[in-house]
């Protein structure tokens, strides 16, 4: 369990900014605890895209956490971590799916690899859509009233 009040200042308010070495002022009492690099290296083992783990990891408060990684100076980081991780996770995924497709029933396996499932762009599955050209809605109804009631429009009935 994370000691909460290290990351509170003297008034019991919650640190920002302050929490990081990268952000330290000399006119502030607060010591900073961590580097930006720090929280990378959390937020990368803890393996977590929803960031829950490495909130209560870094923080043990989520409400801080979002405070803190939704602070401007922070956001821009903790942005480029979560593409970071997801190729990160999609690589570990793959290394599973050849040490799979190298057992035996690994065919599977063997087909996603070779058909490069991994990658982005994916296909849709099932029976392609059909077009349908967007009309406004009620068009044809309130037409079919107009004609019934004689409303002439354009000098057609």
């Amino acid at each position: 369990m994370t000691d909460k009040s290290k990351y509170l200042d003297a008034k019991g308010k919650r640190v920002i900014l302050g929490l990081f070495k990268e952000f330290a002022r000399p006119d502030v009492k607060f010591k900073p605890v961590y580097t930006i690099q720090e929280w990378h290296d959390v937020f990368m083992d803890c393996r977590d895209p929803s960031e829950y783990s490495a909130a209560m990891m870094l923080l043990g408060d989520w409400e801080h956490w979002l405070e803190v990684r939704n602070h401007p100076m922070i956001k821009q980081h903790v942005d480029k971590w979560h593409k970071e991780l997801e190729i990160k996770l999609r690589s570990e995924a793959i290394a599973q799916m050849r040490s799979h497709a190298k057992q035996q029933g690994g065919t599977a396996a063997a087909k996603w690899l070779a058909e490069k499932g991994y990658e982005q762009d994916k296909k849709t599955v099932g029976r392609p859509r059909k077009e349908i050209e967007p009309e406004a809605p009620h068009t044809k109804r309130i037409a079919g009233d107009m004609a019934r009631l004689g409303i002439v429009v354009g000098g057609k009935v």
